[in-house]
């Protein structure tokens, strides 16, 4: 339009000015404090602020620590955090899921890749300067790199990395990260290794890998690792007495939220919705959710829309009320009824009896000839199928004050199983 010309409105350009209450306009502008399924930013995560601290600490400081928690209890959150602390000082932090990557060659290469890249830094000839870094980190991996039309690197080692057996896919990752703390040495900024799922590595790379991997980074001091894993028992039992991961670094232990500080949030976040809070009504929420973070958020959003429903015609927000969050929490089961109806039916008849069993007993002494004989089985069956559901990441390992119980990773799929399935090894 020219800056002369003139302004013209009409009924359509301007839509008539609608009346709404102050409690409609307070409605929209409310957002939902109560968020689940993506990463949390640091003043985000409720009494993380210490592990936080320790986790930037090690990325910076060259160290080595094994970050151990389930699913859903916000590990990734934490490493997030700690990786933007550690950036903030300067660091440079290389993050990865390991069980993202469809082999290990694959994680190797991407992890060269993002190393010369970074260690290059931002020239003209990138092309040229990230290849130099390459040959000097990698020599023995004889890397090519090309550039992209976007600009980004892409390598590719000399070696046919594709064939090689398993039992030679860790010493190549091993060969990566032995050239990234060459390449370190020369890089006056802090350095880290962050490996997600790290038990997806030792897992694939066999019974030698816990031992080719600590021959390597033992030695490293230039670079610091973070070796974080969801499949606790497995963890643990690979950095105890008698494993090579022994004493190889720290060990966290990422736990549930304590009560009073989730109860602090969570009291933060209802009252930012005009929403009052009975007594009980909290404990409640976290008694159904098993105290996993993932899952108490799930419920509180839930609920937290349930009450701010009535604003929308004028009223106030529903109390946030024991009854309340029952009612929510069966909903939101029935709501997962078919995801969860498809994780049954794949499971096998034995499998689908050792969770039954699980739900009923409450995790504990499940390998007992009594339990055995109530659900028609025998013991080695049941601990097989037990055994099965943890590697499938359906069950999970909860040690606590000198109690070994087994858990259903999701609560939300142990209460539909309790809910809705009949006698031990029906189908639903």
């Amino acid at each position: 339009m020219l800056a002369d010309s003139p302004i013209v409105s009409s009924p359509m350009a301007i839509p008539k000015k609608k009346l709404v209450s102050k409690t409609q306009t307070q409605s929209r502008r409310t957002a939902n404090p109560f968020e689940y399924g993506r990463e949390l930013e640091p003043g985000e995560l409720a009494d993380r602020t210490e592990i936080v601290v320790r986790v930037r600490d090690a990325m910076l400081q060259g160290r080595k620590l094994f970050l151990i928690g389930p699913r859903r209890f916000g590990k990734t959150s934490v490493i997030r955090s700690a990786e933007l602390g550690a950036i903030a000082e300067n660091g440079i932090v290389l993050r990865y899921d390991a069980s993202a990557f469809p082999t290990i060659p694959d994680l190797a290469i991407r992890l060269a890749t993002d190393a010369a890249t970074v260690f290059a830094g931002p020239v003209a000839d990138a092309a040229d300067r990230i290849a130099k870094v390459a040959r000097d980190m990698f020599a023995r991996l004889q890397p090519t790199v090309t550039i992209g039309p976007d600009g980004s690197a892409s390598l590719t080692l000399g070696i046919d990395v594709r064939r090689n057996a398993p039992a030679e896919s860790v010493p190549l990752l091993a060969d990566v990260l032995d050239g990234i703390e060459r390449g370190a040495k020369k890089v006056n900024r802090p350095i880290a290794i962050v490996l997600d799922e790290f038990q997806d590595v030792v897992e694939r790379g066999g019974i030698e890998a816990e031992s080719q991997i600590r021959a390597a980074v033992q030695r490293h001091k230039h670079v610091g690792y973070i070796f974080a894993g969801s499949k606790t028992r497995l963890m643990v039992d690979m950095t105890s007495s008698g494993r090579p991961f022994y004493n190889l670094g720290d060990r966290e232990f990422l736990g549930a939220v304590p009560r009073p500080d989730c109860a602090l949030t969570l009291t933060a976040g209802f009252k930012a919705g005009g929403i009052s809070v009975e007594d009980g009504a909290l404990d409640k929420m976290m008694d159904l959710a098993e105290d996993v973070p993932y899952t108490v958020q799930l419920l509180a959003r839930a609920c937290w829309d349930t009450c701010r429903a009535s604003v929308a015609t004028g009223s106030v927000p529903a109390t946030l009320t024991v009854d309340l969050v029952n009612n929510v929490y069966v909903r939101v089961v029935r709501e997962q009824d078919p995801y969860f109806s498809s994780s049954w039916e794949a499971l096998a008849p034995a499998q689908r009896t050792a969770l039954v069993a699980l739900v009923r007993n409450n995790g504990v002494r499940l390998a007992s000839s009594a339990i055995a004989r109530q659900y028609h089985t025998s013991v080695s069956t049941l601990q097989s199928a037990l055994d099965a559901l943890e590697a499938r990441g359906l069950v999970r390992n909860d040690s606590a004050e000198g109690v070994t119980r087994l858990r259903v990773d999701d609560p939300l799929f142990g209460a539909w199983v309790s809910r809705f399935i009949g006698q031990p090894g029906a189908s639903k």
